[in-house]
């Protein structure tokens, strides 16, 4: 849909499509928030397995409305803590649904929380600490 409206408004292509962004929508993010909070490597890996098949389907669409234009795309580059919620009903909402305790919850986002995520723990960075 972004990709058509920015056609019409005369677009040569993409200069980023930050997919992270694709993630935030409300019938995705329980993917991404699994995969934050997953303990262990399959853990990772299953809630990634929901994540790939959504992140295809978008490139397909992408690409499809480009139709060959110039189109950069970084793939998940997600600064964690933002996927993770930020007020108290909202982590006692996520804390239920996952079945942790709101204090675990509170603590993996204090722990994930970065003051500039630009230079903190993301992209390539990300990927050698979780290469899955």
């Amino acid at each position: 849909e972004d990709c058509r409206m920015a056609l019409a408004f005369g677009a040569e292509g993409i200069g980023l499509c930050r997919t992270e962004h694709m993630f935030f929508d409300a019938a995705r993010i329980m993917a991404v928030r699994e995969m934050i909070l997953a303990d262990d490597e399959a853990g990772r890996r299953k809630a990634l397995a929901k994540l790939l098949p959504e992140q295809r389907s978008d490139f397909v669409a992408i690409f499809s409305a480009m139709a060959g234009l110039p189109c950069t795309i970084r793939l998940l580059d997600p600064p964690l803590h933002e996927f993770l919620p930020q007020r108290d009903e909202e982590f006692a909402d996520l804390a239920a649904d996952v079945g942790v305790s709101v204090d675990h919850l509170r603590r993996r986002a204090d722990e994930l929380h970065e003051f500039n995520p630009m230079l903190g723990h993301r992209g390539c960075r990300l990927g050698i600490t979780f290469p899955e």
